[in-house]
């Protein structure tokens, strides 16, 4: 049965010295949502179509225990690696929504990471997170599964902190964070990762 991180600052723990051997330990993230349509429309809106489905985007910000540090997010085009450094790896950007699976990120050597902060950006097609119902899954290789909801949005703010996973003393803790930004280097400043940051676009 899946564990369900209600409120910001609920977590769960997983020891790695209890686990499977270090080295092969994965978590799968994955982001899913679906937009919450309105139960009624203007006139402009059904003469001419409502604007484009949302467009949310999967991405992290992490620092090795290397003192490394990165970002891999669509934008940009960055989408990590399976087989180097930092490990970590984006599948895909889903534009639409319509990908039956979603966004999906994975740790592949969690014990060389020291926090991986995982959040959903709408980079189009909605002001915020209320008219999205986003949901993140933490699968684990050991068989533990942990979810949350982006269940408390905060008006006009189109960037959520949704999760921190941090390695500590050889235990990786998934914390719920849901702290909502008005952009990239407002949720950096937060959390304190120190990069330089530029507009771009896909």
């Amino acid at each position: 049965m899946a564990i369900k991180l209600e409120k910001s600052g609920d977590f769960h723990k997983i020891n790695l010295e209890k686990s499977e051997s270090a080295e092969s330990l994965r978590v799968h993230v994955n982001l899913d949502w679906e937009e919450v349509k309105k139960k009624e429309e203007g006139f402009f809106q059904k003469l001419f179509g409502s604007k484009s489905s949302p467009d949310l985007d999967l991405g992290c910000m992490y620092e090795m225990a290397n003192g490394k540090k990165g970002v891999i997010q669509p934008l940009g085009g960055n989408f990590g690696s399976k087989i180097n450094p930092p490990y970590i790896f984006l599948d895909k950007d889903d534009r639409t929504g319509s990908s039956s699976d979603g966004e999906n990120m994975y740790i592949f050597r969690p014990d060389l990471i020291k926090k991986v902060m995982f959040f959903s950006f709408i980079y189009e097609g909605a002001d915020d997170f209320q008219s999205v119902r986003g949901r993140m899954f933490f699968k684990v290789s050991n068989g533990e599964e942990v979810y949350l909801e982006l269940n408390n949005p905060d008006s006009n703010k189109n960037f959520c902190a949704a999760a921190l996973i941090q390695n500590i003393d050889s235990q990786i803790t998934i914390v719920k964070e849901e702290r909502y930004f008005g952009d990239h280097q407002g949720a950096d400043a937060h959390y304190g990762f120190g990069f330089r940051w530029q507009y771009g676009s896909k």
